[in-house]
């Protein structure tokens, strides 16, 4: 499996004051590890942000009664809206820490948890004995003319990039650069050559990639086309992989589905495949059931070992999904009234000089995505920018076959946190 997510923000200038107050880090700062029940949260916080959002996104996808596929990375877009996060001031300082878990901890704290965390995933890139490959990083590209604040310099300083927004070629083919080689060229050319404008002063951006091999992977010679039951009334033809084997699996209560846990190589990240009853509404009926908790309980159970099955067939569609999503309205909905322009105050990104300070707002946040799910593992993608301008066969405990709309969630286990997630309900909506 490969994947990869950029999330990219554009900001731009407006005709407002604000003064800056630059004692965001003290002497000891730089040197601490933060409290364990501090990194709790921080990381609670960014998994009840990824199921805030996955219910978020199914449910603005289905109420046009078109029901696409979905695929996305909450945690690249969780990354992103952090680095806005350490800009923010006043009321939108505390949407951004309502909507990412952090209102009740202060802004050193979320940024201490921050930077323990930019460490632990530089030493575990580096570690040779993985198994698979999981890359996050983040970059603040800013206007040579911008005034920095010197807090933001300090905390971000392995992460901050020069550029000359009055060049929108060069800026543009730079940033696309950036992606493509973090994204291991899955995601190239995120810009087109009118996505930025001569007014954009500041781009944040993350870009995550994981590439990994099925534990057990599936023969090709198994391969074979059948029935995927859309709805009831709706058949679609497509290529299932099949094999049998071991897996962890079970029925859970909470969300009326059954659970599947396929692992990758080096067992730290595993596909979650939660598959609802063949009902028409059940697929609708089980993202309902969802809340954090919940999933963390599924993902508690499956990882347990309790449920583990010697002689499992699995059966899952062959599939890839590449899309473009528009996220502002999604992120409104879940409490960011910043991208309306109101309220929106990213004033600590900048230095105060004297009365006045130029302000930055976003307004457009666009995530690009692509997974493909084969008989080696799986290769996904996916980038998100945001730009400032303006079954029909009964189920048995031998078999799982997932020929009916299903979720599903690529989970780290080290860092217990969503890296991907997504809605699978049509092939002809698939590449």
């Amino acid at each position: 499996m490969a994947g990869s997510i950029l999330v990219l923000f554009l900001l731009v200038p407006l005709a407002t004051c604000a003064v800056i107050d630059t004692s965001c880090i003290d002497a000891s700062f730089l040197s601490e590890q933060p409290p364990e029940n501090e990194r709790q949260q921080v990381n609670r916080g960014e998994r009840d942000f990824s199921v805030n959002l996955i219910k978020s996104l199914f449910n603005d996808f289905n109420s046009t009664g078109v029901h696409r596929n979905i695929f996305v990375s909450p945690s690249s877009i969780h990354a992103t809206l952090m680095l806005a996060y350490f800009g923010a001031h006043g009321q939108t300082e505390r949407e951004l820490g309502q909507v990412l878990g952090a209102a009740n901890m202060t802004k050193a704290a979320v940024q201490r948890s921050y930077l323990f965390d930019r460490a632990f995933q530089a030493i575990r890139e580096r570690s040779p004995d993985l198994g698979y490959q999981l890359t996050h990083a983040n970059k603040i590209y800013f206007d040579r003319q911008l005034p920095l604040n010197s807090c933001i310099q300090l905390l971000l300083q392995d992460e901050l990039g020069v550029v000359d927004f009055q060049n929108i070629e060069k800026t543009t083919k730079e940033i696309n650069e950036w992606v493509k080689e973090k994204t291991r060229k899955k995601i190239i050319d995120l810009l087109s050559p009118n996505s930025l404008e001569a007014s954009t002063k500041m781009t944040l951006v993350n870009a995550a990639y994981f590439k990994g091999d099925w534990a057990s992977k599936f023969d090709v010679e198994d391969t074979k086309r059948d029935n995927f039951y859309i709805r009831q009334d709706k058949i679609s033809m497509t290529k299932f992989m099949k094999q049998k084997g071991k897996f962890n699996y079970y029925t859970s209560e909470e969300l009326r589905a059954h659970v599947l846990q396929m692992p990758y190589q080096g067992e730290d990240v595993s596909m979650i495949i939660i598959l609802p009853p063949f009902e028409d509404d059940a697929l609708y009926n089980t993202i309902q059931r969802m809340t954090p908790d919940s999933i963390q309980g599924v993902m508690a159970e499956v990882r347990s070992g309790f449920y583990e099955v010697d002689d499992l067939t699995v059966e899952i569609p062959k599939f890839k999904i590449e899309q473009t999503l528009e996220l502002s309205q999604t992120l409104q909905e879940m409490g960011l009234s910043f991208f309306r322009g109101e309220n929106s105050d990213f004033s600590d990104f900048l230095e105060a000089k004297g009365a006045k300070s130029e302000s930055i707002s976003f307004e457009k946040a666009l995530h690009k995505s692509f997974i493909e799910v084969n008989e080696e593992g799986s290769e996904a993608a996916a980038a998100t920018a945001l730009f400032g301008f303006r079954s029909a066969r009964p189920l048995f405990h031998t078999h799982f076959i997932a020929n009916h709309p299903f979720l599903f969630l690529i989970f780290d286990e080290k860092t217990e946190m969503i890296q991907f997630f997504g809605v699978y309900q049509d092939p002809k909506s698939a590449l």
